[in-house]
Formats: C-alpha cells, structure tokens, sequence
C-alpha cells in the first residue's frame, strides 16, 4: 500500500493526534507489505482499525487518482512541505491537499477575513489593507467564500502576490460553485488552493468553522474587515487567539450590523487598524 493511501486512511482515524497519526504512517511504510497486519500493534482500537479499514474504496480511489493530477499535491503533517505554522496548532490537519504551488504555505501569511455580507466601506478596505500587505511581501490567505474573502482573493491577485484559499469542501468541489473561476485564478498565478477533506468531499455545515483553524494556523494574524456579532469570521478570530496569533479589527460606523462583531473583537483587545505603514 502506498504511502499516499495510508495516509488517506489515517485521515479517517478518530481520537489520534496528527503528531501520533503521522508517527504510524511512517511505521507502516517503513515495515511495507500489508499495513493492517500492523494496527493493533501501533496501538489503534477496535474502533480506530474499523476506520482505518473502511474508508470508502470510492472517494479514496478518486482522491488518489486526482493525486496524478498536474499541480496536485498530498502535504502529512510533519513530513517535508509541510506548512510549519501548523505544527504548533492543536488539532492540525494530519493531511492537506493542495492544488497549485505548495511552497507559498511556507511563505509568511496573513489572513484577511470578513462577512458574506459586505458594505462598500468593508470592500474598499478589505482591498486597500490586502493590496498593501502584498507590497510587503506577505501572502493572503481566506476562505474563498463570498464577500469579503473573494474581494481580499482578488485583491492580491490584482496586486501581483500570492493567495492561498483554505476550503470547507473537497477540491473537486470548490464551494461556493460561483468562484470557480476564482479559485483557477489563484492556482495561476502561484497561490494555491487546499482542503483537509478528500476530494469528494462535500461542502457539509461542519466543514466550514473547523477549516478557519487552518486559515489562522497559517498566518501570522488575521485581519478582521466586517463581521455581526453572528459571523462565523469571529470563530476565525477566536482560533487566532488561541494559537497565539495576532488579530486586527477594522472599526466601523455605529450602528453598522456588519461592524458590531469588529467592535467587539476591539473591546476584547484585538488591535484597531486605521491604515498601513510601508
């Protein structure tokens, strides 16, 4: 069994660390041959053997054939590629596929995120803060989602920098389906495009809080541009903070919905941005 398939298999492992996770695929290569014979001894349950085993022949066959792929690539954590960002977050993604150029994860990254719902205000600084932190030399990194994550996208691509999505979906199902295009842009132009999920993979609820621990692990802040006080931009934020990162807030007009959540993240001590300095 390649090593590629191992991995794939240990994704769907529950209740093991991707440190641990990433210890047994590399025992599993090195010892060759049949892999199963070797899972009790490295320590999985009943349970855990189940998953390892059951993984669907389907979306594991599609995810390695995509794997041929130009520009597709297969990232385990702490094996070479490997955004090392990720290594200090807790429950980081034992496996990350990429499309596109897996070198600009290594690259200092700054997250720029927002609402779905934008005011022109959001959209022009949204586009003025990413286009500056470009001529800095940092890479943009969001969600894809629509709103202020497309404009930033789009922003540093208009700049001539790099942008890097993080997908609550397989890469065989962008989401949402309208930045499809957006999504090929940024792969063009050196970003890339990644997702923890196999390629299949729908665009479930569950994905998408979860996926925002990957665009704050790899940053070294997240930039905050409209958010209610609802927003899951706040569960971006919230992982920020945990992970050490820094968080910057845009403030906004009183009364604004869309600032409330800024407004907030300001009085919780999240720095206030007025402008940018070269």
């Amino acid at each position: 069994m390649q090593a590629e398939e191992i991995g794939l298999r240990m994704h769907g492992v529950t209740g093991v660390g991707a440190a641990q996770a990433s210890q047994m695929i590399r025992q599993m290569v090195a010892a060759g041959g049949d892999p199963y014979r070797l899972l009790r001894s490295l320590g999985l349950n009943e349970r855990q053997q189940a998953q390892f085993r059951q993984v669907d022949s389907r979306y594991l066959a599609a995810t390695l054939t995509w794997l041929e792929q130009p520009d597709s690539v297969l990232l385990t954590y702490g094996e070479a590629g490997y955004p090392e960002q990720l290594l200090s977050v807790d429950d980081a993604p034992l496996i990350l596929l990429v499309k596109g150029n897996p070198e600009v994860l290594l690259q200092p990254q700054i997250a720029m995120v927002g609402s779905r719902q934008f005011s022109h205000y959001g959209e022009h600084w949204g586009s003025y803060f990413s286009t500056g932190l470009v001529h800095c030399g940092f890479t943009i990194t969001s969600g894809l989602a629509i709103g202020i994550d497309g404009i930033c996208h789009r922003a540093a691509l208009a700049a001539e920098g790099k942008t890097v999505a993080v997908l609550g979906s397989g890469l065989a199902n962008i989401y949402p389906r309208r930045h499809r295009r957006l999504a090929e842009q940024i792969v063009e132009h050196g970003g890339a495009v990644i997702s923890e999920y196999l390629v299949t993979d729908l665009p479930m609820a569950d994905h998408f809080p979860r996926r925002n621990r990957i665009i704050s692990g790899l940053s070294l802040g997240v930039v905050v541009i409209e958010a209610s006080l609802r927003s899951g931009t706040l569960i971006t934020a919230r992982y920020a903070l945990e992970q050490g990162r820094e968080v910057f807030a845009l403030p906004g007009a009183l009364g604004n919905p869309m600032s409330e959540g800024t407004h907030w993240l300001i009085q919780q001590g999240a720095y206030l941005v007025t402008g940018r300095k070269r």
